[in-house]
């Protein structure tokens, strides 16, 4: 399959600024929350609510979908590559359907609370949490892309060892749950960071 690699470009730009760019500057803040909590906040401000979370659905659909197609262009004659390449690319594409779900919650909970009350709208957003696993998908899968991008010589191996490096302090943030909340925000924030260069960098690029 080839895949235009602008088009790939476009996706990993839109997906990090649709994803982390909206819930940095316009969204309902939830971290922490008790999900009744969070139902709460979610009603005080149902419209900025419904609004990202659309914008959120979207953007995770383009970046996993993106790097999932960037991880197909790796091809190679390196066996190693396209095995890290292959089975990350198909760990991220997994992401999709998950992370929309969880992205989707917040609105179903309030369509839920309106139609059935705040009980079903505070187990749909219970429920959503186990959506969260799915960032370990996301660590894999974009530390084995980041193997191949550096096996591969790929941006001069700088993309592919900061995919590398801030997958390792998400998993640390994930596995150990450190007080430092700085580890976290280096490890998620360098991830989405990252894709975002990859895009740019991959719009600009001439098509082989």
């Amino acid at each position: 399959m080839i895949v235009n690699t602008k088009l790939i470009g476009v996706m990993l730009i839109l997906g990090p600024i649709l994803t982390m760019g909206v819930w940095m500057v316009y969204s309902v803040d939830t971290s922490g929350m008790s999900p009744s909590d969070s139902l709460n906040a979610l009603i005080a401000e149902s419209s900025k609510a419904e609004t990202s979370s659309v914008l959120n659905v979207f953007g995770v659909m383009f970046m996993f979908t993106g790097l999932h197609l960037l991880a197909r262009s790796l091809k190679s004659d390196n066996a190693v590559s396209n095995a890290c390449a292959e089975i990350g690319g198909l760990f991220l594409v997994l992401l999709v359907p998950i992370w929309v779900l969880m992205m989707a919650s917040d609105v179903s909970a309030l369509d839920a609370t309106e139609k059935f009350g705040t009980d079903t709208g505070i187990q749909i957003l219970a429920a959503s949490k186990i959506f969260q696993m799915g960032g370990i998908l996301l660590v894999v899968g974009l530390f084995l892309l980041g193997i191949s991008l550096i096996l591969l010589k790929k941006y001069k191996r700088i993309i592919g060892t900061l995919f590398v490096v801030t997958s390792l302090i998400a998993f640390i943030d994930m596995a150990f749950s450190p007080d430092i909340e700085i580890i976290g925000f280096i490890g998620w924030m360098g991830m989405f960071f990252t894709t975002l260069v990859t895009g740019i960098l991959t719009t600009i690029q001439k098509d082989s």
